[in-house]
């Protein structure tokens, strides 16, 4: 499975619709679809300062998920904090997007709180995180139906480079695998077509953050290095 991740809006309607189109059509799995929060915990300098940039600009954000909804071609998820779905309502959330994502990754939402939400309504799957500190047996208590484990490849936030050699990551990521019967998605620190390949040999596929939006100002740099990671390993 190959993903990116996209700030919703960055840098602005038109460039960010041109560039979702072109992504629904190079042969990725799915894309991740960043909405902006002004207090993030887990984004680096690259995409925090995309969010800033989208709230500044107060971009309607349901215009621009309506078009995803009218565009979609591959999986969607949203990546996004607590307050955000907290703030529209769980229940209203889950029913105005259901069918237009496949699944929510909450930054700020350990694993044993995703009740917290199925608890007002929301319907939509909440995809688990798994690190080197997860207990791989205990994880298995909070799939329900999701497509896959988010495997977070490095401590800190987005946009550090990742070792993909690092033994305590593939055993754990093994481990999760074998226990869960889930796939495993290597997120954070990947960040050259090399990289993704050299992941692909050892999860179920990777999804690309801060080195896909530093290139959405400029669309046909985005479209060659978005193209390239579509192209790159063996498609699981």
């Amino acid at each position: 499975m190959k993903g990116i991740y996209m700030m919703i809006g960055y840098p602005d309607i038109e460039t960010f619709k041109e560039e979702f189109i072109f992504s629904q059509n190079c042969g990725l799995d799915f894309v991740e679809i960043g909405i902006p929060f002004n207090d993030p915990v887990a984004d680096g300098p690259v995409i925090s300062g995309a969010g800033e940039n989208v709230l500044t600009k107060q971009i309607n954000i349901e215009e621009l998920m309506d078009f995803i909804r009218e565009n979609k071609k591959t999986k969607i998820y949203i990546m996004t904090y607590s307050n955000i779905i907290y703030h529209y309502g769980a229940e209203n959330f889950s029913k105005k997007y259901k069918s237009t994502i496949d699944g929510v990754i909450i930054a700020d939402l350990p694993n044993e709180y995703h009740c917290f939400f199925k608890e007002k309504g929301f319907e939509i799957p909440i995809i688990p995180f798994a690190t080197t500190d997860t207990d791989a047996g205990k994880l298995t208590q909070y799939l329900d139906g999701q497509n896959f484990i988010y495997f977070v490849g490095l401590k800190g936030v987005t946009g550090s480079k990742a070792d993909l050699n690092n033994q305590v990551n593939i055993k754990k990521i093994k481990e999760v695998k074998e226990k869960s019967g889930y796939k495993v998605i290597f997120g954070f620190g990947i960040k050259t077509p090399a990289d993704a390949s050299a992941v692909m040999k050892f999860a179920d596929g990777f999804v690309v953050g801060t080195e896909v939006v530093k290139r959405q100002p400029e669309p046909e740099e985005f479209k060659k290095y978005v193209k390239s990671l579509a192209e790159s390993g063996e498609k699981q």
